[in-house]
C-alpha cells in the first residue's frame, strides 16, 4: 500500500476534521459521556485548530490516491493530541507510522527531548503499548473526556567510540561490580582487559545509549549463527535506572525481532533484578548455569 506522510495544508484542515470526527464518532465517543463528546468537538474544530497551529500545534496527514487517511496532532514537539485513521485503512500500520514520524519530528526540533506523551483514549492504549510507551496513572476522566496517561522515553543508541572507554567501563563497574566481586572476586585490570576484548571481538554490534546530552550505558545487539537476536552486554546507569529508558530500549528491539520473525536470547545475573523485567517481557528461563540464568522469548 503507498500512500505519503507530511504536514498538513491549510486547505486539508477541513477534510482532516472529518476524518477525526468520522472515526472518533465510531471508536472513542462510546467510552465518553454526552459532555465529554461535545468537550473533544470543541478542541477539534476548525477554528480552535487553525488558531493552535499558528502557535505550538503541527499535524502530518497520511495520504494515499488524493485522500487523507491518517492524522496525528501534536504540540511543543513533546505531546501527542489527537490520532486517527480512517476505519478503511486500520491494520496497514499508518497509525504507528505516523507516530514514529512524529517522534522524529520531535527529535529533529526538541534538542532537550526526553520522553514522548499521550492522553490516550481508552480505545488506544493497546496500540501505544505496542509503540514502547507507558502507563503513568490508572484511566481518569477530565471534563467527561478518559484517558490514560502514557509516556514513551526517547534515548539514541549511537556507535561507540574509544574516547568513550574510561566513562562508559565506569558506568559498567558500578552496574555489576556487586555481582563478580561476590562471585568472582573483583579485579580492575582483569575486568579492562576483558571489556577491551570484547569490544575488539563486537564493535560493530555495540551501541552506547544517550539520554538527552548525556552517554548513560551500552546496548549491545546481534545474530547469531541459529538465527537468534542475541541480546549481550546491556547495562544503564544507576542514576538513570527505574526511569523505564531500559524497558523501552528492550521493547523496540522485541519489535523488530518480531517484525524479522526472530527469537531473542539474552543472559542474566541470577540475582539481578533485571531478570523480572524480562520475565514481564515474555523472557523464560531455557538454561542455566551456576551464576547465570540463559533466558529466551520465542516469536510464537
Amino acid at each position: 500500500m503507498n500512500y505519503e506522510i507530511r504536514n498538513i495544508k491549510t486547505k486539508e484542515l477541513e477534510e482532516t476534521l472529518n476524518l477525526v470526527k468520522s472515526v472518533f464518532d465510531e471508536f472513542e465517543a462510546p467510552y465518553y459521556s454526552e459532555y465529554g463528546t461535545e468537550n473533544f468537538y470543541k478542541f477539534a474544530n476548525h477554528e480552535n485548530l487553525e488558531k493552535m497551529l499558528k502557535e505550538n500545534l503541527r499535524i502530518l496527514v497520511a495520504k494515499c490516491d488524493d485522500k487523507i487517511i491518517g492524522m496525528i496532532a501534536y504540540r511543543d514537539y513533546s505531546h501527542i493530541s489527537m490520532l486517527f485513521v480512517d476505519k478503511k485503512y486500520h491494520h496497514n500500520g499508518i497509525a504507528k507510522e505516523l507516530t514514529l514520524k512524529m517522534i522524529s519530528d520531535c527529535k529533529q526540533n526538541n534538542k532537550e527531548l526526553l520522553n514522548v506523551t499521550v492522553n490516550s483514549s481508552p480505545y488506544a492504549v493497546g496500540f501505544y503499548e505496542k509503540l514502547g510507551f507507558v502507563k503513568q496513572d490508572e484511566e481518569k476522566e477530565v471534563d467527561g473526556i478518559k484517558f490514560t496517561p502514557m509516556k514513551k522515553i526517547i534515548y539514541e543508541l549511537i556507535k561507540y567510540e574509544d574516547k568513550d572507554f574510561d566513562e562508559l567501563h565506569q558506568i559498567k563497574k558500578e552496574c555489576f561490580k556487586w555481582y563478580v566481586e561476590k562471585i568472582y572476586g573483583w579485579d580492575d585490570e582483569i575486568q579492562i582487559k576483558y571489556s577491551k576484548e570484547f569490544i575488539e571481538k563486537y564493535r560493530q554490534y555495540i551501541n552506547v545509549i544517550k539520554y538527552g546530552n548525556k552517554k548513560i550505558g551500552i546496548f549491545t545487539n546481534y545474530i547469531d549463527e541459529n538465527n537468534e537476536s542475541v541480546i549481550s552486554l546491556f547495562f544503564i546507569d544507576k542514576e538513570y535506572q527505574n526511569l523505564g529508558i531500559g524497558g523501552s530500549i528492550l521493547k523496540d528491539q522485541l519489535n523488530i525481532d518480531i517484525k524479522n520473525n526472530r527469537n531473542t536470547i539474552l543472559q542474566v545475573f541470577k540475582e539481578n533484578r533485571a531478570r523480572f523485567l524480562y520475565n514481564k517481557m515474555g523472557f523464560k528461563v531455557y538454561e542455566e548455569t551456576e551464576h547465570h540464568y540463559k533466558m529466551r522469548r520465542k516469536i510464537v
